[in-house]
């Protein structure tokens, strides 16, 4: 385990070798872009104790107002889930978000909350590998990502199944941003694999599994990935890739400085697993506000 940040930014300068790459980069569509920051929007909603202690019915809000596309939908609560399980593999972590009904979008979206405190996270995280063959063949996932989905896989899956069958032509997506994000991911493979059609938006996500984990990801059928990542975020590079992490593509690097605005232009499109052509290629460091700004301050609520 790290225990500094010292010692992390040795072990990420230590993994940023370049991979085997695809340089496709592109500008995105005003249409995506707009989906992008939507689903933004609702992972900044998993931050809120007003929402992740909801009952039921409750309509979604943000009190710093960093989610107005979400309370513009009158977005309501389905299930809310806080600190389930608390991890030390997963770096201290908390498994928290909730399950909410977009009626506006026809859609449930499944939205996890990050680390509270996104430095002692950083430090603490570990870099266990362990098997998740259930969910791919030859699959290893981070340890405490994997046992903090399954803490509140089943009873996720249950309410997510009752939704559905209350209301057949809604969609689902799945979205959250840091520890949330590599919660989601884990959460989209295993609703695939179920036989959900399960578009999957992270932001800020760390390396959730090993390579094959990344290219399982990167190629599965019942959904669209997008993952955002932002500047020289450190969090995207960790865990590192010499303890046999990988990412999966595509890649959609907003490039905007932190605090501004961001425009179509100023998100790449990044092909391949483990590129180095987006920010992974950027310099080792522990830029936190690159971390926290992503097309606002999605964690103002905590």
């Amino acid at each position: 385990m790290f225990t500094s940040t010292r010692a992390l930014a040795v072990a990420v300068l230590g993994l940023s070798a370049s991979a085997l790459t695809v340089p496709v980069r592109r500008d995105v569509t005003s249409g995506l872009w707009s989906e992008l920051n939507l689903y933004e929007q609702y992972s900044a909603a998993a931050y809120c104790p007003d929402n992740f202690n909801a009952t039921a019915g409750t309509t979604v809000r943000c009190s710093t107002g960093n989610c107005p596309l979400v309370e513009q939908a009158s977005a309501t609560v389905v299930y809310s889930f806080d600190e389930v399980l608390i991890s030390r593999s997963a770096g201290d972590g908390d498994t928290t978000g909730l399950l909410i009904k977009d009626d506006s979008r026809k859609l449930f979206i499944l939205s996890f909350r990050g680390s509270k405190t996104i430095s002692n996270w950083l430090t603490n995280l570990d870099f266990t590998l362990t098997d998740a063959s259930s969910l791919c063949d030859g699959c290893e996932a981070h340890k405490g990502f994997l046992e903090a989905w399954q803490s509140v896989s089943e009873k996720i899956e249950s309410e997510l199944s009752a939704a559905i069958a209350e209301n057949k032509d809604y969609g689902i997506v799945v979205t959250g941003h840091s520890l949330g994000a590599a919660l989601a991911t884990l959460a989209a493979v295993e609703l695939r694999n179920q036989g959900d059609k399960v578009d999957l938006y992270t932001y800020g996500c760390p390396r959730v599994g090993n390579h094959a984990f990344a290219s399982f990801v990167t190629t599965q059928e019942g959904g669209t990935n997008y993952r955002v990542t932002h500047t020289d975020d450190p969090v995207p590079k960790v865990p590192p890739k010499s303890f046999g992490f990988s990412q999966p593509g595509p890649e959609y690097w907003v490039t905007a400085a932190s605090n501004s605005s961001v425009s179509t232009s100023q998100i790449t499109v990044v092909q391949g697993i483990d590129s180095d052509l987006g920010n992974d290629g950027t310099a080792v460091g522990l830029d936190i506000a690159a971390h926290l700004w992503y097309f606002n301050k999605i964690s103002a609520c905590g």
